[in-house]
């Protein structure tokens, strides 16, 4: 939530124009290393390794093993945050035009260190989520989001005259310091955890070297999501022009919203269990809760996302119609909006599917899956981007996860798991969906001419009324599910 207040700050800032899409594209690389981190690749390759050195060699070997993957990781990410810097200085001299590709460049140089400290702040939640601690690990991002509000805020009422390229650079070095700050914040949880905060460079047996080896893989594996985004934003700069990068930021971050609270929050609640259930090797009770998990993430989120979507005017026009944010861009960020809407199902579940097989220790096929999901979505982008402009990266998006999941799931089998989600199941799953979108958009005419401050709160709640009734009268049993503790996942 405090996400949404810092990019209505953004907005009301910078607007839509050429230098906050400087911005949103400088953001894409350390944005896409916290993502990838800090939302599972290091737990999916961690996780399982540490469960598993556990189980097989005791507690003292899986501290080992964990002080071993700090010190190839911190290294590993010095010397690509070195060469990256090394790279972008020999860009520099864009800057001094102050055009948007200098502007660019500038941003990115700033920010590029974010990468190393917020990949070893995700490291840092590894051992604390596998022994049950959340608190530190969830707090990260709001140490961020406040960071970054205070410093808009700053830049709003200080009587200091400054222009908004050199506003945005005083945001790219507070958002280094908040990554400072994130990984130090998880420290004290890993010594709670009883795990070593000295990191080690040594590999005294093979352990280390499968955790390694299976970290690649396991990032390519959970980056389809990311990646393609990222992709988007490149060819959307390219393709399209600077200022649509904007566009591609704003819709990306109302996007997040559903995804963390419903996508992201089930999957990093049963990496866990997927691990130390796949430790001993219950592949009927992984097949049990791997469903349960889907069918609740794909429950929610559809209905979180439709409900979205009928609305998404006027929640662009609440959160962002201030300040230097034009109206006349509502319309188009709407679109764009509705477009990678479209990912939310293939998405959730995605990260389950990943999580669940590399939790059983197949890295590679994942991978696999992730891979061929990139092509294609670039070649999506490069034939609907020029046509039909910024809206398509969203829709390509959507196809790339889709060609993910159909992969992801055909591969299930050879490792004794069940499939989630039956295509007899998915009309009861997606009536919520309608009945929440239907009510939503039904209430919100019945309410036109009234204040949207006012419409907007009511046509949320009325969709949440119709999505339970549906539930209610379609999926009681999954509706309990929901509202008993651990939302299903027991097992």
């Amino acid at each position: 939530m405090l996400g949404f207040v810092r990019d209505m700050l953004m907005t009301s800032s910078f607007g839509m124009g050429a230098e906050f899409g400087a911005f949103a594209f400088a953001w894409v690389i350390p944005n896409l290393f916290r993502r990838l981190f800090g939302e599972g690749a290091v737990g999916a390759a961690i996780q399982p390794a540490l469960a598993r050195q556990a189980k097989e060699h005791g507690e003292e070997s899986a501290h080992r093993l964990f002080a071993r993957f700090s010190g190839w990781l911190a290294l590993s990410l010095f010397v690509l945050v070195l060469i990256g810097e090394a790279v972008l200085f020999t860009q520099f001299d864009g800057v001094k035009s102050n055009n948007e590709q200098g502007l660019m460049v500038l941003f990115t140089i700033l920010l590029l260190p974010y990468a190393m400290f917020i990949c070893m702040s995700a490291l840092a939640t590894a051992p604390q989520q596998l022994h049950g601690r959340f608190f530190a690990p969830a707090a990260a991002p709001v140490i961020l989001n406040l960071i970054w509000i205070s410093c808009l805020a700053w830049g709003a009422f200080t009587t200091a005259d400054l222009s908004r390229p050199a506003l945005l650079g005083f945001l790219c070095v507070a958002i280094l310091g908040a990554g400072i700050i994130q990984w130090l914040f998880q420290l004290p949880g890993v010594r709670k955890s009883s795990y070593p905060l000295r990191p080690s460079l040594a590999f005294a047996d093979g352990s280390g070297r499968r955790a390694v080896k299976a970290f690649l893989p396991a990032v390519l594996g959970l980056a389809a999501v990311q990646l393609n985004m990222a992709v988007d934003q490149g060819l959307v700069w390219s393709l399209v022009g600077p200022e649509a990068n904007s566009f591609c930021y704003i819709a990306n971050r109302l996007l997040q919203l559903p995804l963390a609270l419903v996508a992201i929050s089930i999957a990093t609640a049963a990496m866990p269990l997927f691990s130390n259930l796949a430790a001993s090797q219950e592949y009927q009770r992984i097949s049990r809760a791997l469903g349960r998990a889907s069918e609740a993430s794909l429950l929610l989120i559809t209905a979180a996302g439709a409900g979205l979507a009928v609305l998404a005017p006027m929640v662009l026009t609440v959160l962002f119609d201030h300040g230097a944010y034009q109206s006349a861009d509502t319309p188009l960020l709407s679109l764009t909006l509705r477009c990678y809407l479209l990912c939310l199902p293939a998405a959730a579940l995605a990260g389950l599917l990943t999580r669940v097989r590399q939790a059983c220790g197949d890295y590679r096929g994942p991978a696999r899956a992730a891979l061929w999901s990139v092509p294609v979505n670039l070649g999506l982008d490069v034939i609907l981007l020029p046509k039909i402009g910024v809206p398509a990266a969203g829709i390509a998006t959507a196809a790339a996860l889709t060609v993910q999941v159909v992969i992801l799931q055909s591969g299930l089998s050879k490792l004794g798991i069940s499939n989630p989600i039956t295509l007899t199941r998915l009309p009861r799953l997606m009536m919520p969906a309608l009945a929440a979108a239907g009510s939503a958009y039904l209430i919100s005419l019945l309410m036109s001419g009234m204040a949207e401050l006012l419409i907007l709160p009511t046509a949320i709640v009325v969709g949440i009324i119709g999505a339970l009734v549906a539930c209610r009268i379609l999926l009681p049993q999954e509706l309990n599910l929901l509202r008993s503790r651990g939302a299903g996942l027991r097992v």
